[in-house]
C-alpha cells in the first residue's frame, strides 16, 4: 500500500494579520521597563512634541536680537508694564543690560554690571510698576518702564542679595552665602530692610537658597505661604504677613527634600508651585506630605525619572537649569545644561497631558515668556524666539522617535513583520522615515526623510485642488514593505522639517501606524 505525503495544513500556515498602533501621546518614558512599556510610550521622543492627540515635530526658532557682542546671554528678564506696548525685556550679557523688546539690533541700556545671572521679580507699588533685579554681586535694581535705578536701601548692603521674592505686598530677598533673608517695608521697593535668620530650622546645615509663595488653595489670600529653601533641601513654611508679630506670623513646618538644582529653582506651572530638586521637579502640595524617600515617586518627572536623575547627577553644578512654563504652546521647558554656556538640551511636558519629550538644538542658556512668546539666550550674546517657523535660523529640524516594543497581542510566539502605514497629518511632501527593533536589539534600518518646502500657498493665488492652503493638513496613509522578525518590535520613526529660505510653519504629525504581519509558533 503506497503512502501518501502529508499536505500542510493550512490551519497552520502563518496568516497575515493586521494591527493599529497608537502615535506615543504619551510620551517620552524613561523608567518603565523595555518589556512592559505602554504602548502609546516611547524609549526615544527627540524634538516630537506630545500632545493628546498624536505627535508632531517641535517648531524652530529664528534670531530676535544681536549685537550684543558674543558672549553668553545668562539672563532674560520680562517687565510687565500697565499694557502690552508698555512691556519690555531685557538681556543681560558682556558686563551690561541690553533692551531686546523688539526684533534687530540691541539696544544698550546705561546699566554695566560685574555678574550676568540676575534673579527678578515684578513689583507693583503705589507709585508704579517695577522690575526688581539682584544677583548677589552688583547692587540691587530696579526697573519704572523708563529708567533703571539702585533702589536706596538700609539695613542690608544691597548687593548681598541674591534672590528675589514678592510675597504679601513686601520684596523679600535672600542673603547670599547665608541663612538669612531680609524683607523691606509694605508695599516698597527701597527702605529699610529687616532680616530674618532661618538658620535655627535648618538642621541639615547649608545656606538659604531661595524663597517663593506657595498658594495652597489655587487663589490668594491667607493661604498664601512663604516657602524657604536650603541647600540640603531642607523647606520652611510660614504663614502669616507680618514677620515681625508672633500673632501673625506662624511656621507651620520644615520638610526634608532632595537638595535644589541653583537659585532658580522654583517656578509655578498652573496653580501648583515647583521644586527643582536632585530628584526631579516637585510639587509642594503633593511632595511635602510625604517622606523624602518616596517624594519622587510624585515628581511630575516621574515617567522621565531615570533621564532626570541622570541629568541631575551630571550637570547639577552647571548655570542654565530652571523651568519655564508657557502657556501659549502648553509647554513646561525643563532647561538642561550639558556643559557651562556651550551645550543645552531641554526636558519639555505637555502640560494638559503631562506628557514628556526631549528638546535639542536649541542651545538656550536661559528662557523667558514676553508678550505671550517664547524666547531664550544663547551662548553667543543673541536673543531667539522659539516656537517659530519650520527651521532652526539656517538649520532644519530633525524629529527622532522610538515607540514602545510590542508583542502584537501573542506573547512567546514567533512573528514576521511585513508592512507597515504610517498615518500622518502633513502640508507638504515630507516623509518620515520608518525602522523596525525587535527584541530588544535597536536593530532598526532607517532610511532618510524626505524634506521639502511647505506645499502652502496664499490663499489669492493658491490653484483650486493642487495647492494646500497655509497651516492646512492633509492625511497621508501610504504603505511600505518592513522586514523583521521576533517576538516583539518597537517602530522607529524620523522625520526632517523645513528647507533654509523657508520662512512659514511645516505641519508633520504622527496619527498612529498600521502594521502587518504573521505569526508563527511558540519557540
Amino acid at each position: 500500500m503506497l503512502r501518501q505525503a502529508a499536505r500542510p495544513n493550512p490551519a497552520k500556515r502563518p496568516v497575515g494579520r493586521g494591527k493599529s498602533i497608537p502615535a506615543p501621546v504619551g510620551g517620552w518614558d524613561a523608567v518603565s521597563a523595555l518589556a512592559d512599556m505602554k504602548e502609546d510610550r516611547a524609549i526615544v521622543l527627540e524634538n516630537w512634541f506630545p500632545t493628546p492627540t498624536d505627535v508632531r515635530v517641535r517648531r524652530g526658532y529664528i534670531q530676535h536680537c544681536n549685537g550684543m557682542g558674543s558672549s553668553v546671554v545668562d539672563t532674560v528678564m520680562v517687565y510687565n508694564g500697565l499694557t502690552v506696548a508698555t512691556s519690555k525685556m531685557f538681556a543681560v550679557t558682556n558686563g551690561a543690560i541690553y533692551d531686546v523688546s523688539s526684533s534687530g539690533a540691541a539696544s544698550a541700556t546705561t546699566e554695566t554690571v560685574a555678574n550676568n545671572r540676575w534673579q527678578y521679580i515684578n513689583f507693583t507699588t503705589a507709585g508704579g510698576k517695577f522690575l526688581w533685579a539682584c544677583n548677589g554681586t552688583d547692587a540691587a535694581l530696579h526697573y519704572n518702564g523708563s529708567v533703571w535705578a539702585e533702589p536706596v536701601i538700609t539695613g542690608i548692603t544691597s548687593s548681598d542679595a541674591i534672590n528675589v521674592n514678592a510675597h504679601k505686598g513686601r520684596i523679600w530677598v535672600v542673603l547670599k552665602d547665608s541663612t538669612k533673608a531680609a524683607y523691606l517695608p509694605t508695599g516698597s521697593i527701597a527702605g529699610a530692610a529687616t532680616t530674618f535668620e532661618l538658620g535655627g530650622l535648618f538642621t541639615k546645615g547649608g545656606y538659604l537658597v531661595a524663597m517663593s509663595t506657595w498658594t495652597r488653595d489655587g487663589g490668594a489670600g491667607a493661604d498664601d505661604l512663604a516657602v524657604f529653601v536650603s541647600s540640603r533641601g531642607q523647606v520652611a513654611v510660614y504663614s502669616g504677613t507680618d514677620p515681625a508679630s508672633s500673632t501673625t506670623w506662624e511656621l507651620i513646618g520644615v520638610y526634608d527634600t532632595g537638595p535644589p538644582i541653583g537659585y532658580r529653582c522654583f517656578n509655578k506651572v498652573g496653580a501648583e508651585l515647583m521644586l527643582l530638586n536632585l530628584d526631579g521637579v516637585l510639587p509642594l502640595s503633593k511632595g511635602l506630605v510625604l517622606d523624602q524617600a518616596a517624594q519622587s515617586q510624585v515628581t511630575i518627572t516621574l515617567n522621565i525619572n531615570s533621564a532626570m536623575n541622570d541629568a541631575a547627577r551630571l550637570y547639577k553644578d552647571n548655570f542654565g537649569w530652571e523651568l519655564t512654563p508657557y502657556a501659549k504652546g502648553t509647554m513646561a521647558l525643563l532647561n538642561v545644561p550639558v556643559q557651562n554656556g556651550d551645550a543645552q538640551q531641554q526636558y519639555v511636558m505637555n502640560t494638559i497631558s503631562g506628557a514628556w519629550c526631549k528638546f535639542t538644538g536649541m542651545e538656550a542658556n536661559t528662557w523667558a515668556v514676553f508678550k505671550d512668546n517664547l524666547y531664550f539666550g544663547g551662548n553667543d550674546g543673541k536673543v531667539y524666539q522659539a516656537d517659530t517657523g519650520a527651521i532652526d535660523v539656517a538649520t532644519p529640524i530633525d524629529a527622532i522617535g522610538q515607540g514602545a516594543y510590542n508583542y502584537y497581542d501573542s506573547k512567546g510566539k514567533l512573528k514576521q513583520w511585513k508592512l507597515i502605514q504610517p498615518l500622518i497629518t502633513t502640508d507638504s511632501s515630507n516623509r518620515p522615515a520608518i525602522g523596525l527593533s525587535t527584541d530588544f536589539r535597536d536593530n532598526a534600518s532607517l532610511g532618510t526623510p524626505s524634506s521639502t518646502a511647505s506645499a502652502s500657498a496664499l490663499y489669492d493665488v493658491a490653484v483650486y485642488d493642487t495647492d494646500v492652503y497655509a497651516v492646512e493638513g492633509r492625511t497621508v496613509a501610504d504603505w511600505s514593505g518592513i522586514s523583521g522578525l521576533g517576538q516583539c518590535a518597537s517602530i522607529h520613526f524620523r522625520a526632517r522639517t523645513g528647507v533654509v529660505g523657508e520662512t512659514g510653519d511645516v505641519v508633520m504629525r504622527l496619527n498612529g501606524f498600521n502594521v502587518i504581519h504573521e505569526v508563527g509558533g511558540f519557540f
